[in-house]
């Protein structure tokens, strides 16, 4: 969720939207060497140290290397934070809702151009005209439930399970404009988004999510966590009204069963980065939408104010350096998460913290040390710009062009976790592959020529 409110409860903070001890339990996974491991958990570590937060945890994805995790920090007094722990994405959560809807879009049950007057029964605060793209994008002008009405009421009672649509009728605010007003993040509209899944699939959120989205995407560790059964542990979390690290108080003890049922559809999920990491990269690379609705998921309005600087169809627009990312962050009740994905060179991150505070920060320095790592041995320009690969999608041979190629030249193709499928050197200009053998998915194809090598997607398309 992305609200930033106080609860006058054990100074509770709830964000809708000290000391770190190094503990080195980074996974250097198949592809990723040493050196860039450790380049990365150094890079964690002096973040827990540099923002005064308890703990984190990372991930990166680097396709057709694998998946990098670190951690860094405590859950609390001395007891390490470690990466088979699973921590509150907050508002990430609406990433799911939004592909979901995209689904049902690709699926033709939905469109965009939806009213909620044609999809739900009418209801007190909703205008009945606002369309599901509106929703989307958060220009339905509702006013919201995450209100100081649904505070009182969740404190009152942090133990209540609320059923996420109950929430939303029982304290939604009158509308604060009309449909197609300018952005204003509503956790409200995806509270929507989530009962029209469920209408339309006559399925509760959750189910519908796992079946459609966590366990085709192998998101083993990725949970509902007040309503699905998890084995994994959960690190303490330090809220703060104020975002000062030094008033983070443990707020593990404080039931919180209401605080998450209630806002399932707009922040309920929690995870692992590894999991995120992943999630980001087959999202935004095309893996999971169709290429009109990841266009639409994509089409952003300028933002301004705040650590985005725009929004699309349940997608962030970043800028860091230049360099433009997509993904999501989230806060919530002192955790705080960031996923982010850069489509230059398809890498992802992820970055959970079990404290308050704007994760963004910390993912926009992990992946700007990524980028800065990988530039001479996975980017050349000059390569780059040399190399032709095609058809894409293929079914059958795939053509591999090296323009004015006069050296020996090594070509590797992986799958999306860094398993070499072929290998072979050449020195013509023209080479063909059979792609008979390789099974239907995405593959990385990767040229190097002495320090310098370059790698592009490929999809195989049996």
């Amino acid at each position: 969720m992305q609200i930033c409110k106080s609860l006058p409860y054990k100074k509770i903070a709830v964000f809708v939207f000290i000391f770190c001890q190094n503990t080195l339990t980074t996974q250097a996974q198949t592809g990723i060497d040493t050196a860039l491991a450790n380049t990365l958990q150094h890079s964690i570590d002096s973040m827990c140290t540099a923002y005064n937060v308890k703990g984190i945890s990372a991930a990166a994805f680097i396709p057709g290397k694998g998946v990098w995790k670190g951690v860094t920090g405590v859950t609390y007094g001395s007891v390490p934070i470690d990466t088979t722990m699973i921590l509150s994405i907050g508002s990430i959560t609406k990433t799911f809702i939004a592909a979901e809807i995209f689904n049902l879009i690709d699926a033709g049950m939905l469109s965009l151009s939806d009213t909620l007057g044609d999809l739900l029964p009418p209801m007190t605060n909703v205008n009945p005209a606002i369309t599901v793209e509106q929703l989307l994008s958060h220009t339905s002008g509702m006013g919201d439930f995450t209100n100081p009405t649904w505070q009182a009421a969740m404190i009152a009672d942090l133990t209540a399970f609320w059923y996420f649509p109950d929430a939303l009728v029982a304290f939604v605010d009158p509308p604060a404009g009309v449909p197609g007003s300018p952005f204003k993040y509503c956790n409200a509209n995806y509270s929507l988004l989530g009962m029209i899944i469920e209408a339309k699939m006559s399925d509760s959120l959750h189910r519908v999510l796992r079946t459609d989205l966590l366990t085709p995407n192998g998101l083993s560790n990725t949970y509902m966590e007040i309503i699905e059964p998890y084995p994994n542990p959960i690190p303490h979390n330090w809220t703060t009204p104020t975002l000062d690290p030094a008033l983070a108080s443990d707020a593990f003890a404080t039931p919180h069963e209401a605080l998450w049922s209630s806002a399932e559809a707009a922040g309920g999920y929690f995870s692992d980065p590894a999991d995120l990491a992943t999630w980001a990269y087959n999202l935004y690379s095309g893996n999971i939408l169709s290429a009109a609705s990841l266009s639409e998921m994509l089409s952003f309005t300028p933002v301004s104010g705040s650590f985005f600087n725009g929004y699309g169809r349940g997608a962030m627009r970043f800028n860091s350096g230049g360099r433009t990312y997509y993904g999501h962050g989230g806060n919530y009740f002192g955790y705080s998460a960031s996923m982010l994905y850069y489509p230059t060179d398809s890498i992802s991150v992820a970055v959970l913290i079990n404290q308050d505070c704007i994760a963004y920060y910390e993912a926009r320095i992990l992946m700007n040390t990524l980028i800065n790592k990988l530039t001479t041995k996975i980017r050349e320009p000059a390569l780059k710009n040399l190399l032709i690969i095609g058809p894409n999608p293929a079914d059958g041979e795939l053509t591999i062009r090296i323009s004015g190629n006069r050296e020996l030249l090594q070509i590797s193709i992986t799958d999306i976790t860094g398993k070499e499928m072929i290998n072979k050197s050449i020195t013509t200009t023209n080479t063909t592959i059979n792609t008979q053998d390789l099974g239907a998915g995405t593959y990385f194809v990767i040229v190097t020529n002495g320090d310098a090598s370059v790698s592009k997607q490929i999809v195989i398309a049996h």
